[in-house]
Parts: structure tokens; sequence; C-alpha cells
């Protein structure tokens, strides 16, 4: 854990980060690039917020779970914090931009589609994994996710500005040895950065240093915009920075 789901090219426009087999934090593009088998192994599926790009598939992916076994479907749990299952159920599925499969499963009787609200920093037990959302600072309500089992960890921390909390929760986990970690807009772009709550190479690096023993440690960056794409790549490796490099779409990555 984790493998990435991508779209075309080197950038992640829309994010995806599958977890063995049956666990997906985000579904981005998991509905539009995974293949079928992939899709339907998925049963939980934890969102971190509510914005497009960590959205988008979430209606072809539910598509493709409804009547595969007929009567005998396995339900899809999707997790999130409060705020974002209600801007799912306000904004995506409310049968003007798709259908909403919550009412029409609720109206049929039948279980295919769970809600779960989840707390910041509580954990939640799927699949002998153990994940716990950290408020991170983007533009909406967003958290990052640490993921552990029995004999390692890892943290997404994707769509955020530079924050504290998550790093403080990673200096308290055991066999921490990977960070997916947001790199969105290169320096020349600070201001947007800024605006946006996103990072640069350079708050990228400042954030790094604030994890446990960040030199140890596997840091792979994500959301690069595809038009700066080159140009946030060069300006990380020019920080030297150890154990970093660009996460590539469609590859598995072992923690």
């Amino acid at each position: 854990m984790p493998s990435t789901i991508g779209g075309v090219g080197p950038a992640q426009l829309l994010s995806s980060y599958l977890i063995d087999q049956h666990i997906c934090i985000d579904a981005g593009s998991i509905g539009f690039h995974a293949d079928l088998s992939q899709q339907l192994a998925i049963q939980h599926l934890f969102i971190t917020h509510s914005h497009s790009d960590h959205v988008a598939s979430l209606p072809t992916f539910l598509d493709a779970h409804f009547g595969v076994g007929g009567d005998s479907d396995v339900p899809v749990t999707i997790y999130g914090t409060e705020t974002t299952i209600a801007s799912l159920r306000q904004d995506m599925l409310n049968d003007r931009h798709w259908p909403d499969f919550i009412r029409i499963c609720e109206e049929s009787g039948r279980d295919l589609v769970r809600l779960h609200v989840i707390e910041e920093g509580v954990a939640v037990q799927v699949e002998g994994i153990t994940i716990t959302a950290i408020p991170v600072d983007h533009i909406v309500e967003t958290v990052a996710y640490i993921i552990e089992d029995d004999q390692c960890a890892c943290a997404i921390v994707t769509d955020t500005a530079p924050t504290d909390q998550i790093w403080n929760r990673c200096h308290q986990v055991k066999g921490l040895t990977t960070v997916v970690l947001e790199c969105a807009f290169p320096e020349r772009l600070q201001w947007l950065a800024d605006a946006s709550k996103h990072l640069t190479p350079s708050t990228f690096k400042a954030d790094r240093a604030k994890a446990p023993d960040p030199d140890q440690l596997r840091f792979l960056a994500v959301h690069l915009k595809l038009n700066q794409y080159n140009e946030i790549v060069e300006e990380l490796a020019a920080l030297s920075l150890p154990g970093v490099e660009v996460m590539e779409s469609g590859i598995d990555y072992q923690v």
C-alpha cells in the first residue's frame, strides 16, 4: 500500500489511492481509469474533501457496483467528515447532477451504499487496517489520512497549505515509512498557492521538515499541476531532499 490510479500523462489530475484491494482514498479517478475488477473489489471509500478532482468519478464508480451480484451485491461504504458527506449528498448525489443513490437505496430497501461519518482523530478499523483522519488547511474542510497495519504506516496528505496537526500526529505513529504529500504549484505561483491553499516546493520542504526523521522517510510528491509539471519537478530536484520523488500514476508502491 498504496497504489495510485491516475489519468493520462504524468500528472495526477484526479486523485485516487488504492490501499491493497478493498480500500480506496478519494474517488477522483477510480471510476474512470481503474478496470472493473479493481472497482468491484473496493468496499471502503474514504474521501478527503469535496473538491471535484477528489470525487469526480464517484457516480460512475457506484454505477459499476450496482446489479453485479443481483440481491447479493456487497455494499460500498463511503467515509468522510460530516461536512464532506453533506456536500456529496447536496452537490453530487442530488438527482440533478447524478441520481440520488442514497435515496434510491432507502426507498427500495436495498443495502448498496452506506455513508459513514468519521470524526477527526478517531481511528476506523477496516480490513485489518486502521485509518485515522487528521485535519489539514485547505479551502474547504479537508483531512489527511494516516493508514496503519501491524507492520507499517503511511500518511496521505493531499490538498493543504502549510499545516501542523498532521505532522504532530505523525510523530506518534509507529512504523511510519511513507508520506504522500502534495506539491501543486511552482515557486513563481506562490501567490496562487497561498490563495488556493496548496504547496510549492519551498513550502513542501518546510512541511516535510515537520515530520519525524524526515530524511529517513519516503516522500511521494503528488498533485503537480499539468501545465507546470516539469517546472515543479525541476524545482523539487534542485532542493536535493533525501527520499523525495514524484509519485507516478498507475504504479504500485510498497510501504
